[in-house]
């Protein structure tokens, strides 16, 4: 639980009004629309002045602001952090410092001790602090937690997750900085689309440990590893399976939770598919997902500013993904 939330701000009907920091292709693809949709986007900024206008113009954003300094300083409710996580914590740390609630992508910082900072920082402004791991807010995900808290499946006994595609960017793509390590987070796959898995792991199982990691170079040459292994260990001490890698043209993306009573199994993770196994009896459902992935996200997170309570996925949540990325590339360090 994110320590408690002071409401410092009286929100009146006028619409909550967002700043965004960075263009790139998440923000052109749903952030800045989910913004909108929720409420106002008054204002944006970016490393490169040119693209930063273009994205303005092309959004009809109001303000294309100059520096970071200048777009926390608007007139605005929160400030959506939407860059490479090596700028997360500064900007994060200076928004809260403005007076504005921050919502950030994933994942949440480069490390955890810039995810404390980041915790600290809103503690000691009174702002909220929220990451965006918008899978928590999908109507399929939301129903796959209740269902294990309703006991459909009875104590939770193995949890396997296995999810790859292709990645590999040139060197002059704006999304080269997903396979470098001092951008990244450390890792590749896993700090990338993993921290998505852990994430719900967390949301659906509770906290977890790593048990065992291996990172392997196996097709690409970029910094980070095309594939990782990680083992962990749930409260209850049952094992987690997760494979993730950028390394297969074959998609696939695949969470199955297997318990004393029965399975869940959702393949494809982000579609509507949901096969919920009891003894032996097998039901296929379908829910759909949002149209905007980011908007029930969004929304969850001004209602957490407007009720002063914590968001889906609040700081302390978020930086509990970043440790066991911490500790899985620790764990492959010490193997090779």
């Amino acid at each position: 639980m994110q320590h408690p939330f002071r409401m410092h701000r009286v929100f009146s009907e006028r619409p909550f009004r967002w700043a965004l920091a960075g263009y790139g292709d998440l923000a052109e693809k749903r952030v800045a629309a989910a913004l909108k949709a929720s409420g106002s986007l008054a204002a944006v900024w970016g490393r490169n002045p040119d693209k930063t206008t273009e994205f303005a113009n092309r959004h009809e954003i109001p303000l294309s602001c100059k520096s970071g300094e200048a777009l926390v300083s608007q007139d605005v409710d929160a400030v959506y952090i939407c860059t490479p996580p090596e700028t997360h914590a500064p900007l994060a740390q200076m928004a809260a410092k403005a007076g504005k609630h921050v919502m950030v992508e994933k994942p949440m910082a480069l490390n955890t001790v810039e995810c404390e900072a980041m915790q600290k920082a809103a503690r000691e402004n009174a702002v909220q602090l929220g990451v965006a791991y918008y899978r928590r807010s999908y109507p399929k995900m939301i129903r796959i937690r209740e269902l294990i808290r309703e006991g459909a499946i009875g104590v939770p006994v193995w949890v396997n997750i296995a999810t790859h595609s292709w990645f590999d960017p040139a060197k002059e793509n704006p999304q080269h900085w997903r396979v470098e390590k001092q951008r990244s987070g450390g890792a590749g796959s896993l700090a990338d689309i993993g921290v998505h898995r852990l994430d719900l792991l967390d949301y659906w199982l509770g906290s977890s440990e790593v048990t065992y990691a291996s990172f392997t170079h196996l097709i690409h040459s970029y910094e980070v590893e095309d594939s990782s292994t990680v083992c962990l260990r749930l409260a209850n001490g049952a094992p987690v399976h997760l494979f993730c890698a950028w390394n297969s043209k074959v998609f696939m993306d695949r969470f199955e939770i297997t318990g004393t009573e029965g399975k869940i199994i959702a393949e494809p993770l982000d579609g509507p598919e949901l096969t919920v196994i009891r003894g032996r009896e097998r039901e296929e459902c379908s829910i759909p997902t949002p149209e905007n992935f980011h908007l029930p996200c969004v929304r969850d997170f001004i209602a957490a500013c407007q009720e002063g309570r914590s968001p889906l996925c609040d700081g302390e949540t978020g930086a509990r993904t970043s440790a066991l990325v911490e500790q899985a590339i620790q764990a492959a360090q010490t193997r090779s």
